[in-house]
């Protein structure tokens, strides 16, 4: 074989290999993803009619629409800024400090990434359902408390670890010259590092605020009557209420992605600048210098106290109430309301846990397989071809979207195929949609923090083909990048809930039962089998933080 043959049969390869990675992304994870804004489209006529026109109710079904967004838009406002007020602090400490236990705090602060949002939503409402009633609203701004200390948790994660990334990225020198020129420590972060990390700012509030107009899970447990935009789309869907649902999930989606594209261009910018306050400036200057050293103490640990409040308090506080219930109703004394009764007695909940177990880890477990499959598939075109940059930001798409409008958008699109319907097999076909972002992104960064591109070069000069250097090379260095982004997509498909409500069918998973016990009022299982699966969770994020810190 000639050396020109073995050329052009080699690009021959990759541009298949590429062919079939980006078909297979488009088909199974962009497509369905963004469907339900093409189907608006498509059919506009009814859609209007019935939403804003409609014979019985006129234009009521609007009214609800803009009710449920300026509500959703409340909470998550509120919930970035509160965010942003614990998680720059708790960002810099990360970063910057060097304390006994920093990796501890990494780990409680990232642990709701991986925790089931209807079981943490439930720890919430058991915690603090004895000190706040679910219709006890935040002053001034009028957020239900419940549903802002879910949203706060659940969406913390994403303001710290962007905004930790960033602070280890800014060169302490800049900040040594600061404070050896007089300046306070206040004074430095707000002249110098700040607008350098301003564009990571930008961005890891609009991911806080788009994962907060998404939550689903966590809201339906401890919103009580209250309806935000994503339960009213699980409750019309399942009202067979079609129209009004296909288009609050589209605007969802196009908010969402309106919010999150220009925020991902400005995390390019090296450096921003702050809008001038000279007339402040030495006023500031002052009042910065002034501040006690007692100061500097509380803004690192009232951030720590506020977390174990926020994600430390209602897991134990689970955790003790199932021990409480575990034989008897602590408060009648009847063996009725106890965990033991509702698991193996006449309500027989025992064989929907399992049942729901199995299917959950079927559900986990396939659509792992088969996208971090896919991932591979992906890494090699983002990293090889010169339009993966574009590839890896089309990937982050099903990441930001509100989980229920993925869900009614996937099951729309694959009963329009006539491929699938409401089952365990829609629901691995919908988990497999963000799965492959979660695996992609862990993967590439171990990619490149490895710097395999010398040793490629080097195997590519000796003659090996893509696949030797693949099987040999790419695959072993990045082996614990691999595991890890699939045993947290593993993790994350094991506590999903509002997608899979919507495209489950008959095939209930452990999250759907938890968010059925307590609409059932059948707590004592509800506590249960909440324990069950945030145990479950916490042992994949053991795993995770094993792999991830093994040398």
């Amino acid at each position: 074989m000639t050396a020109l043959t073995y050329k052009v049969k080699l690009s021959r390869l990759r541009n298949l290999s590429a062919l079939l990675s980006l078909t297979s992304i488009c088909v199974i994870v962009l497509i369905p993803s963004l469907y339900i804004a093409g189907l608006v489209l498509m059919n506009w006529r009814s859609i209007i009619e019935v939403v804003f026109f409609n014979p019985l109710i006129g234009s009521a079904y609007w009214a609800d629409i803009l009710r449920y967004l300026a509500f959703s838009f409340k909470i998550a406002i509120t919930t970035t800024i509160i965010d942003l007020l614990i998680g720059l602090p708790l960002a810099y400490l990360v970063a910057r400090k060097e304390i006994r236990g920093k990796s501890l705090v990494e780990d409680v602060v990232t642990l709701t990434l991986v925790l089931p949002t209807s079981g943490f939503g439930f720890a919430i409402l058991i915690a603090w359902s004895g000190i706040l009633e679910s219709n006890v609203v935040l002053p001034i701004v009028g957020v239900p408390v419940l549903i802002l200390l879910a949203h706060v948790a659940l969406t913390l994660p994403y303001v710290v670890k962007t905004l930790s990334a960033a602070l280890k990225t800014v060169e302490k020198a800049y900040e040594i010259v600061s404070l050896s020129l007089g300046a306070s420590s206040i004074t430095t972060f707000r002249k110098v590092t700040l607008p350098m990390i301003l564009p990571s700012i930008l961005s890891s509030v609009t991911l806080a605020l788009t994962r907060s107009l998404g939550e689903t899970g966590a809201t339906m447990v401890v919103a009580g009557v209250q309806v935000t935009a994503s339960i009213a789309i699980v409750k019309w869907v399942f009202e067979f209420k079609l129209e009004p649902a296909i288009l609050l999930s589209s605007l969802l989606v196009i908010i969402s992605l309106a919010l999150i594209l220009p925020a991902e261009r400005l995390t390019r910018v090296r450096r921003h600048k702050l809008l001038p306050l000279k007339r402040f400036e030495y006023l500031l200057f002052k009042l910065e210098r002034s501040f006690p050293k007692p100061f500097y103490l509380l803004k690192d640990i009232i951030p720590l106290l506020l977390v174990v409040v926020l994600v430390i308090y209602p897991l134990t506080t689970l955790l003790f109430t199932v021990i409480e219930y575990w034989d008897r109703d602590p408060y009648t004394g009847k063996l009725e309301g106890g965990v033991v009764y509702y698991l193996f007695g006449p309500p027989s909940y025992f064989e929907k846990i399992l049942s729901a177990t199995i299917t959950s880890l079927l559900v986990a477990l396939l659509s792992t397989l088969v996208s971090t499959y896919m991932s591979l598939l992906a890494l090699f075109v983002i990293v090889k071809f010169k339009y993966g940059g574009f590839i890896r930001a089309l990937l982050k798409i099903p990441l930001i979207i509100p989980t229920s409008s993925l869900g009614l958008s996937s099951l729309l699109f694959w009963s329009a195929l006539g491929l699938a319907k409401p089952s365990v097999w829609l629901t691995i076909l919908t988990h497999i949609t963000f799965s492959v972002p979660i695996i992609v992104e862990t993967t590439l960064s171990t990619y490149e923090s490895a710097n395999l591109e010398p040793l490629e070069e080097v195997s590519r000069t000796l003659g090996a083909s893509p696949y030797v250097m693949a099987e040999t090379i790419t695959i072993p260095l990045i082996k614990r990048g691999i595991i890890a982004g699939s045993i947290l997509a593993f993790a994350h498909s094991l506590g999903e809930t509002g997608a899979t409500f919507l495209v489950m069918g008959r095939d209930v998973t452990v999250p759907v039962l938890v968010v059925n016990m307590v609409e059932s009022l059948a707590i004592p299982a509800a506590l249960f089998t909440a324990t069950y699966l945030i145990g479950l969770s916490l042992a994949m994020f053991i795993v995770i933080r094993f792999i991830l810190t093994k040398e």
